[in-house]
């Protein structure tokens, strides 16, 4: 992408965000300045349905454990329609040494079919905040997603899953990662 592209998209990313705050979270957008825009992930800026999907797809890393050991039909296709069926079938692909252990942080107990979306999206939510550097755009970006909250994992361990989401839903065909410039105004 050229320097002018770049530099458009940038300012295109920024405008979109600040306008979403001011939109749902005018309290929280006040305390932000345009460099603290600029440095907000793109998960921020992505169009629903895609957003609330990747929520899932973090909160599903998270739970893998919990998840890859389903074997009733509703809930994993409750599953497929929230991850996207590419998404779940390399999560379950996954080899277990890249997920992580079940007492390492915090994933809700799902039991019902009508729990996997909402469950999965609060877990990935929660990940997404907590990956965020402590200040005004976590601030922000949880006055946005309220009434979720961030989890109490380590940030490092945080970002670590929101790229290995990314990558997982990357390999699976099952996200764009960079949203098209059309889509993040939506």
């Amino acid at each position: 992408m050229s320097e002018p592209v770049q530099g458009r998209t940038r300012r295109y990313r920024r405008a979109a965000l600040a306008q979403r705050l001011l939109s749902h979270a005018p309290d929280a957008a006040a305390a932000l300045d345009w460099d603290t825009l600029g440095s907000a992930p793109d998960w921020l800026v992505w169009p629903e349905p895609q957003a609330t999907r990747f929520q899932c797809q973090v909160g599903a890393l998270l739970c893998a454990p919990q998840v890859r050991l389903w074997i009733d039909a509703p809930r994993v296709a409750a599953a497929a329609r929230a991850l996207g069926h590419p998404y779940l079938q390399a999560l379950l692909r996954l080899p277990e040494t890249l997920t992580l252990p079940h007492d390492v942080a915090g994933c809700p107990r799902i039991t019902a079919a009508g729990q996997v979306a909402p469950l999965l999206r609060a877990a990935g939510v929660g990940v997404l905040l907590a990956s965020l550097p402590a200040g005004p755009l976590r601030r922000a970006a949880g006055a946005l997603l309220a009434p979720l909250g961030a989890s109490a994992m380590v940030g490092a361990l945080a970002q670590s899953l929101v790229a290995r989401t990314l990558l997982l839903a990357e390999q699976a065909g099952a996200c764009s990662v960079a949203a098209p410039i059309d889509a993040v105004a939506a």
